[in-house]
């Protein structure tokens, strides 16, 4: 068929027997006997460009594009790309484990079945959440790889792993004054913000005695980019009083590391040690809380439903985009008045517990 117009389209379209693809050119076809002359030729000449170009990526054919291996690539991809995002030492110990397996491949070499392949390897040592983040990352380097290395990513439309949701739940207030009565000033400190102020962990390890000014924390760099101010609740103003007044971050115990990637880690780690004291179980295995759901989760939740605040309040301390996860703890709480409307639960089980 190869080139051909459409009606709702001022330009010429690809079809592309090979694979059966339908492609948009930028050629418009023109009024006059001449400008649709040679748009014509254009359109075709792009034609044959792209059907040779799938050929070389189906047949392996020689291309006018240079041969680099992943090795020689990821270095200069990591310095000059992720060096400049927010989450690049995360993104770097992914780009770790991809280079242990990618390293000796040839740009043009890496397809799904060879991405496949790596999910198998990967399997006994990482979730499929975890491998799915791995390979957005090779997802997001093959791309940028055109049309320099690439004609396209060889990887695009590829689906990603099912990963099953493990079952969450919230921090409970006998839980919480445990955690509280076990840990020191920094961990109460640490807990109480994240709780009241609904900050995420990155962001609360981020911050320097200098965002403090009376009842409000700034936010420098937060993860939606924009810098925000927090209010701060009485008892999360008495919990940084009482630690040191020395400049510098509010946090320091979790950030003795020089790789900021570890301080979160620290933060976990150092949270299952206090779970353990307290009696508190920990990680979604042993069915326990995390430091996310114990924190912001359990603090949007308790806004919402127990201290009746407006969503858009919410929406605001918490500095989220879109209401979409607020909206989600709304309809869990809303079970009660399922179980309500089939009987499962007395009409006025919730005006007794209001009273109480």
């Amino acid at each position: 068929m190869g080139i051909y117009r459409r009606p709702d389209s001022p330009v010429w379209w690809l079809y592309l027997e090979t694979t059966h693809q339908k492609e948009r050119t930028a050629f418009r076809v023109g009024t006059t006997t001449s400008q649709r002359r040679d748009s014509r030729k254009l359109a075709n000449d792009r034609y044959h460009q792209r059907m040779n170009e799938i050929a070389a990526r189906l047949y392996r054919l020689p291309s006018a594009q240079p041969a680099i291996r992943f090795a020689a690539y990821a270095p200069t991809y990591e310095q000059h790309v992720l060096a400049h995002q927010r989450a690049a030492a995360r993104a770097s110990q992914h780009l770790r484990h991809l280079r242990a397996f990618f390293d000796d491949d040839l740009l043009t070499t890496i397809d799904v079945d060879r991405v496949r392949a790596y999910h198998s390897s990967r399997a006994s040592a990482a979730s499929p959440r975890t491998i799915n983040r791995e390979v957005d990352l090779l997802k997001s380097m093959l791309r940028d790889a055109a049309p320099k290395y690439l004609t396209e990513s060889p990887l695009k439309g590829m689906r990603r792993l099912r990963v099953v949701q493990p079952k969450r739940r919230l921090l409970m207030p006998d839980e919480e004054a445990r955690l509280l009565k076990v840990g020191d000033a920094e961990d109460r400190a640490l807990l109480i913000l994240g709780i009241d102020t609904l900050m995420r962990l990155g962001d609360l390890l981020d911050l320097q005695r200098s965002d403090h000014n009376g009842a409000w924390l700034y936010v420098r760099d937060p993860k939606s980019g924009e810098p925000y101010e927090v209010a701060l609740s009485p008892r999360a103003q008495r919990a940084l009083a009482a630690l040191p007044k020395t400049p510098g971050p509010i946090l320091p115990k979790f950030r003795r590391s020089a790789d900021p990637l570890t301080w979160t880690l620290a933060v976990r780690q150092h949270l299952a040690v206090l779970c353990a004291r307290a009696k508190v179980p920990y990680g979604k295995a042993q069915e326990g809380i995390t430091f996310h759901w114990a924190t912001r989760r359990t603090g949007a939740t308790r806004m919402l439903m127990n201290q009746g605040v407006p969503l858009p309040v919410v929406q605001r301390q918490g500095n989220w985009k879109h209401p979409n996860v607020l909206l989600q703890i709304y309809a869990d709480v809303g079970k009660a008045d399922l179980l309500k409307a089939v009987g499962a639960l007395p009409a006025h089980s919730r005006a007794r517990r209001k009273r109480a």
